[in-house]
C-alpha cells in the first residue's frame, strides 16, 4: 500500500495551470475584495504565481485574447487642432485671421 504523496503516487497530480506561464512557478488560488469595481462585484477570484507576482483574472484573460484596437488606423481627426507651422512659433501668439489686435508676421 503506497502512501499518499510517495513519488510513485503524489496526492494531486499537476495540471497545466498550476504553473506560471511567464517564471513557470506554483500558481495558487487568492481572493481579492476590489472595492472601487465599477461592475458591482466586490469579490475577486484570481490565480497568483508564489515567485514572480503575476496575477490572472477572467478580465486579464480576456484582454489578452482581445487587445487593444490599433489607434493609429481608427481613430478620428480631431475637429479643433490644428497644424503647427513652425515660422510662426516665435511670436506674439496670435495666428492668421485674429482679429485681437496683433501685428501680422506676414509680408
Amino acid at each position: 500500500m503506497d502512501l499518499n504523496g510517495s513519488p510513485n503516487n503524489p496526492p494531486i497530480t499537476p495540471h497545466e495551470d498550476d504553473y506560471c506561464a511567464r517564471c513557470g512557478g506554483l500558481m495558487v488560488v487568492e481572493h481579492y475584495i476590489d472595492l472601487q469595481d465599477d461592475t458591482g462585484q466586490i469579490g475577486l477570484t484570481a490565480l497568483r504565481c508564489m515567485s514572480c507576482g503575476e496575477v490572472i483574472d477572467p478580465v486579464i484573460l480576456q484582454n489578452r485574447e482581445r487587445p487593444a484596437p490599433n489607434l493609429l488606423y481608427g481613430t478620428k481627426q480631431r475637429k479643433y487642432a490644428q497644424p503647427v507651422d513652425p515660422g510662426e512659433s516665435g511670436g506674439s501668439g496670435n495666428r492668421e485671421g485674429d482679429d485681437s489686435g496683433g501685428a501680422s508676421r506676414h509680408n
